[in-house]
């Protein structure tokens, strides 16, 4: 395992020697309580979401209208 120190973002207090592989990232400031992860390891765990755009959307959905 490796240790780490990692500054809080919410306080700016360093927290010396955590173990963040058995956390996933997270870790809870010693001084404020806040728990956080690094920007990296958020960056990881937000879901990724397609992006469509209108011209390739367009193209796949054409309908036809008839007059009557």
């Amino acid at each position: 395992m490796v240790k780490t120190n990692v500054r809080c973002p919410v306080c700016g207090t360093v927290n010396y020697n955590l173990y963040l592989e058995e956390t996933g990232g997270f870790m809870e400031c010693e001084c404020c309580k806040a728990v956080t992860c690094s920007e990296q390891d958020f960056e990881k765990l937000l879901p990724r979401i397609p992006v469509l755009k209108t011209g390739r959307l367009l193209e796949r959905t054409r309908i036809e209208v008839v007059q009557l």
